[in-house]
């Protein structure tokens, strides 16, 4: 049976997500009844919660957040039961395409995505990342102003650094977010020369930059912005292979590789 979360799901929810394998804690209890309860569908039978999804529609995209299926229950095509379900659903809100990030070693997912008409729009790499790794890159750039991220800057800001239109005004608008951004002062109209959204964790996703020393001084306004005691942030980076050899040179560990498929909504047959 599908149906959608609720809020008593949360603990199962929060157990199912560490399937997911990344550092970021589950979203806390009010932030999945603020936020995720109502965005999620859950997959019910006989020995519980098999599987959660999480979405998000994103004007013409679909966006599947999230998809875990549980250890008892894989093997049994549920993922595609999933999908399918999901796939409707998108097309019900007028959606054309659909967007999901899955692990680049994630096999048996990647072939269900690349069978459902998904393929790799762009690569990223979470590396952890502390203040010493920092030396690594050229001095800050002079010539960027870390500055807060409004929704009116959304639409500018997906168009400079290729995201998926609606994604980031979807973060700004969530309390569990912190999206800055770096503009070039000497220009009237905003310029962005880089941004990032600063989130639990803690980590940094997405994290762009035009160039390492623009990275660094997002880096060095991020670590201004920790807790006392936090010594290290996961930095999300895409399609940045310069950044990513940098800082695995200076010894920032790789802790995730993922790959962002996209793909026209195809009727998905069970």
């Amino acid at each position: 049976m599908l149906r959608p979360g609720r809020l008593e799901d949360h603990a199962v929810f929060a157990r199912l997500f560490l399937e997911l394998g990344v550092d970021e804690p589950p979203p806390s209890e009010p932030v999945w009844a603020a936020e995720v309860a109502q965005r999620s569908l859950f997959a019910e039978g006989p020995q519980g919660v098999g599987a959660y999804a999480v979405t998000n529609v994103l004007g013409d995209f679909g966006f599947v957040r999230q998809l875990v299926v549980a250890p008892f229950a894989r093997g049994q095509g549920l993922g595609r039961r999933m999908m399918t379900h999901l796939a409707g659903h998108f097309r019900a809100q007028g959606c054309t395409c659909w967007v999901l990030n899955v692990k680049r070693d994630n096999t048996p997912a990647l072939e269900l995505y690349t069978s459902l008409g998904m393929g790799p729009a762009r690569e990223a790499t979470t590396l952890r990342v502390t203040r010493a790794h920092l030396a690594a890159l050229p001095l800050a750039s002079p010539d960027g102003a870390v500055v807060p991220v409004s929704l009116e800057d959304c639409g500018a800001l997906t168009e400079s650094f290729g995201m998926i239109p609606g994604k980031l005004a979807a973060s700004a608008a969530s309390d569990s977010h912190r999206m800055l951004g770096l503009i070039d002062p000497q220009v009237p109209a905003r310029r962005w020369l880089g941004m990032m959204d600063l989130r639990p964790g803690p980590s940094l996703f997405p994290f762009f930059a035009v160039s390492p020393g623009h990275a660094r001084t997002l880096l060095e306004a991020a670590f201004g912005q920790l807790e006392e005691g936090v010594s290290a942030l996961n930095v999300t980076v895409a399609d940045d292979a310069p950044l990513v050899h940098l800082l695995r040179e200076a010894g920032a560990q790789t802790r995730l590789e993922t790959l962002e498929l996209r793909g026209l909504l195809v009727d998905a047959a069970p």
